[in-house]
């Protein structure tokens, strides 16, 4: 508090410039003034989780990759790799399937949400979320990031890969709950950007693993869309809950998603050819923090998610005036 001991009168004279109080790896609330009117009070957030694996024999979520703090976990198709994203530095990095040889691919500012690893093994595409809306892709091995899309294709969202890797499949509403969002597919051959027909007010595309299939959730969260590739027609799913986080199985005949709010919070899924929704897993006494409670699935559709370990302590930063 060194800093804060020279600064005699800091409330009542405030000066020209701002001054930092504080240093460190901590989050922190609004500050509260203390009636002395030489204390500020305020909440300190240690953000941290620990990624955890749904084990179906026993019952329970158990410490996956060592247990590290990371979210937004994509396999490559061949399995023998992972890349993920930090928590909270929001830094893509890439590993060996056990973890192993980590490898930094990004740097802040920018802030990996969604990667998607190509089908051919050699690069990632992944929202930017510091811009609100911006694809980028990365080379697997040299670790350098570039725009995807062209100028003025406008906002860009949840990025996925055809299975041929010729195509990304992509919305237009950022963190959805956007009534004009349209799912839009970008060939990376001919650098044309096309729309998905009728594909007005959704969000959160997915390809198949067939690529005969696209499913995209509705913009209020509450209708599964499934486009057919062949016949350019849209079938509707109805789980009857609000969705999100949606990933295919890996033999593409469910869906699996998150009921995220509700006294029912927990892993679903739902055949894509129509029927009632299933719970996986139940959620409710299982403390989650990242992307608004992110979960997804690994190769043998276990369900991952981050559980939170982080803390949280209140703090009396005091100024002492001589």
């Amino acid at each position: 508090m060194g800093a804060l001991d020279e600064r005699r009168g800091l409330f009542r004279r405030p000066p020209a410039e701002p001054l930092q109080l504080t240093t460190g790896p901590l989050t922190w609330s609004s500050p509260v003034p203390g009636k002395d009117g030489k204390t500020i009070f305020a909440a300190g957030f240690a953000n941290r989780g620990e990624l955890s694996r749904f084990e179906a024999k026993a019952k329970q979520f158990q410490p996956f990759l060592g247990g590290i703090s990371a979210q937004g976990l994509t396999f490559s198709k061949d399995g023998q790799s992972v890349a993920y994203v930090s928590f909270p530095e929001g830094i893509l990095w890439k590993a060996n399937r056990d973890g192993s040889n980590p490898m930094q691919l990004t740097d802040p500012p920018i802030y990996v949400f969604q990667p998607r690893w190509s089908p051919d093994g050699t690069q990632i595409v992944f929202d930017d979320a510091s811009a609100e809306g911006e694809i980028y892709i990365v080379s697997a091995q040299s670790g350098i990031p570039r725009k995807l899309l062209p100028e003025g294709s406008g906002k860009q969202s949840d990025p996925d890969w055809s299975p041929d890797g010729h195509k990304v499949v992509f919305g237009s509403s950022f963190m959805a709950h956007d009534p004009n969002g349209l799912i839009r597919i970008f060939d990376l051959e001919s650098q044309k950007i096309t729309i998905l027909p009728g594909s007005a007010g959704m969000t959160d595309p997915r390809w198949s693993p067939d690529g005969r299939s696209i499913a995209a959730n509705s913009f209020d969260l509450h209708t599964l869309n499934i486009f057919d590739v062949g016949t350019q027609r849209w079938s509707a799913l109805h789980p009857k809950m609000e969705m999100v986080f949606p990933e295919w199985s890996r033999d593409g005949q469910f869906i699996y998603f998150q009921r995220h709010w509700g006294d029912d919070r927990g892993i679903y899924r739902i055949r894509a050819k129509g029927g009632e929704a299933e719970e996986v897993v139940d959620l409710k006494n299982l403390h989650m923090t990242g992307w608004a409670g992110w979960t997804t699935l690994d190769p043998s559709d276990a369900p991952l998610v981050l559980r939170d370990t982080g803390s949280t302590y209140i703090y009396a930063l005091t100024l002492d005036e001589k």
